[in-house]
């Protein structure tokens, strides 16, 4: 079996040294050093996080269901699709559920795995679940105090402008729109 030269330089690079920078109610920061086979030796400041989940809630009428929440990081009120982070040895379709009825009040009959994928694999090691969620009922579940949660119901066509006029800029919700649309189509 053939390796790429990312492979080869990453089996041939041992990290010398971790050290942890923060420890976060979720995240975790540390700084490895890590030394290449030229004796090269670098510091990589990395982003620990447990990982999460986002649901593409789908209506009876066919129309998403997103949040428009706060982000502090952000320093604005952002459209996104309901999603969490996982908790300590948490199954993801567990805290799919738990985050859906949270965030929307609602329980889907139906949850689908999509696709996975790392939000920033540069920094932060937080790998993302999108899941579908269909046959909605009315199941709420009270979230955290701090989450001021509006819901906004769109179609996929709305969405759709709403990504492209750079009105929905969050990353997740960016990426399960244009699954979904790539799946309708």
């Amino acid at each position: 079996m053939s390796h790429s030269k990312a492979q080869e330089k990453r089996e041939r690079a041992a990290t010398v040294k971790r050290k942890q920078v923060h420890q976060g109610k979720i995240i975790e920061v540390v700084q490895d050093e890590m030394t290449f086979d030229n004796q090269l030796t670098k510091t990589f400041d990395l982003i620990l996080h447990p990982g999460a989940v986002a649901l593409i809630p789908i209506t009876a009428e066919g129309e998403i269901i997103f949040v428009k929440q706060w982000r502090r990081a952000a320093q604005k009120i952002l459209i996104e699709l309901p999603a969490g982070t996982l908790e300590k040895g948490e199954d993801p379709i567990d805290c799919a559920v738990r985050e859906l009825r949270e965030e929307t009040g609602m329980r889907a009959i139906h949850i689908t795995p999509l696709t996975g994928f790392y939000s920033a694999p540069g920094v932060l090691s937080e790998y993302l679940y999108l899941y579908l969620a269909k046959e909605l009922v009315h199941d709420p579940l009270v979230g955290d105090d701090t989450d001021e949660i509006d819901l906004l119901t769109l179609s996929l066509e709305e969405a759709r402008q709403k990504v492209h006029s750079g009105e929905i800029q969050d990353a997740k919700t960016i990426l399960g729109i244009l699954w979904l649309s790539q799946q309708m189509q």
